[in-house]
Order: C-alpha cells, then structure tokens, then sequence
C-alpha cells in the first residue's frame, strides 16, 4: 500500500505555493514539513517516502516545487529528478541533502535540479532557496558553492562551472544544432533542451544563443 500522505489544502485568496517532499526518514519529513509550515504562503500537500511514491505524487499534482532528498528506496532522487524534467521543465526542484560529495552534486544538477541545500541549513537558508529557485534562479548551499566541482569535466565558462550535459547542450547550441537537433541527438525532449539553455544563460550571464555562442568559443568549447 502506498504510503504517499495527501493533506488538505487551505483556503485562502492569496496563491499557496505547492510543495511535494520526498524523504525516506519520517522524522526528517516532520521537521521540514514544521520548518516549511512556519513560512507563510507555503504548503506541503504530499509527502513520499521513496522514489516511486515521488513520481507518482509529483505527475499527479503538478506542484510548484519539489523539496527532494536523495538517498532513497527505490529511484534515487536524482533518477527522479531525471524522469520528471524529460516531461516537465517547470516544476522547481530543490534537493535537500546531507552528501556533500561532489560527484554526486554534479549528477543532480546534471539531471535538472534547480538547487542543493544541505540539510544542515537553518530556517533563513530554506526560505531563500525557495525564493530563488521560484524566481528562476538557481541555488547552492555556500559550502557548496566554495567545491571545485568535477574540475576537468566541466567547463569553467565566464568564471561558472558547468555541468557535463550543460557543457554538451553548449556545444551543440554553439554548433548551430537546433532545440529538435539537440533534443534527438541527446535522447530527452526538446522542452528539456530549453529548459537546459535557459539555465546556462542564467549561469553564464547572457541573454541570447548568440551570447552562448561566443562564449563558447571564448572558452574553447568549440572551435
């Protein structure tokens, strides 16, 4: 029996924003579910306790955000992450995480995710990382931010190092490769393709494909 738990929704005029946490450990759930209850115009209207139960929680009720762990029974949270984003690129996803290994942080933001907060962060830091990963930005908890990730399989673009499949979508989208192109040659959907492009703008600091073109060729991305 699936131990997904639906709670009731609030009434209220102004918009609630809706979350979806996945965690294995019941008692982690409760403390964020009390940590998240205490910002106001948040709501967690399901809790999972594996993979499974996360997917299907999450293509069921669409929600605004995603607060993900990522050791979990069944699919990883980043095998979530990876199924959700083939088919939806606007739901946020935040994972909440004590693996503060690098490699591991690089597949999760390989796979989608909009940002990394380490579960030893206080009620401020949840609260901006929601913000920014609401507003579009990206996220990281500062410990995070101070690794040198993947060094060497990255490339280190405009002083931001990028993941290997924002790298490769880089190439492509520098070679003249269209969203279509890309999306084929890849293996994912052409809104993954954008969703991809629009977080290296955002990294890099550029507006446009003609930006991410000379930037690759600055960097030697292509040639």
């Amino acid at each position: 029996m699936s131990s997904v738990s639906f709670l009731a929704y609030p009434s209220a005029n102004m918009k609630t924003v809706r979350i979806v946490l996945a965690d294995d450990q019941l008692l982690i759930r409760a403390g964020i579910r009390a940590l998240v209850e205490t910002l106001p115009g948040y709501r967690i209207e399901a809790e999972c306790a594996d993979g499974h139960e996360a997917i299907e929680a999450i293509r069921r009720l669409r929600p605004d955000v995603v607060l993900l762990d990522i050791a979990m029974p069944g699919p990883s949270g980043i095998e979530v992450a990876r199924t959700i984003r083939r088919s939806d690129p606007d739901t946020r996803i935040l994972v909440l995480s004590s693996i503060d290994r690098p490699d591991v942080i690089e597949q999760a933001l390989d796979a989608g995710v909009n940002g990394y907060l380490l579960k030893d962060f206080v009620l401020g830091e949840l609260q901006l990382a929601l913000e920014m990963v609401l507003s579009g930005q990206s996220f990281l908890s500062p410990k995070i931010q101070e690794m040198p990730l993947r060094p060497g399989l990255g490339s280190n673009t405009n002083g931001t190092l990028l993941t290997p499949r924002q790298t490769e979508i880089l190439r492509l989208v520098a070679s003249g490769r269209t969203t279509k192109e890309i999306a084929r040659d890849l293996g994912i959907s052409p809104k993954t393709v954008e969703f991809h492009r629009g977080r290296l703008m955002e990294r890099i600091g550029v507006r446009d494909v003609t930006g991410l073109t000379r930037v690759a060729l600055q960097n030697g991305v292509v040639c």
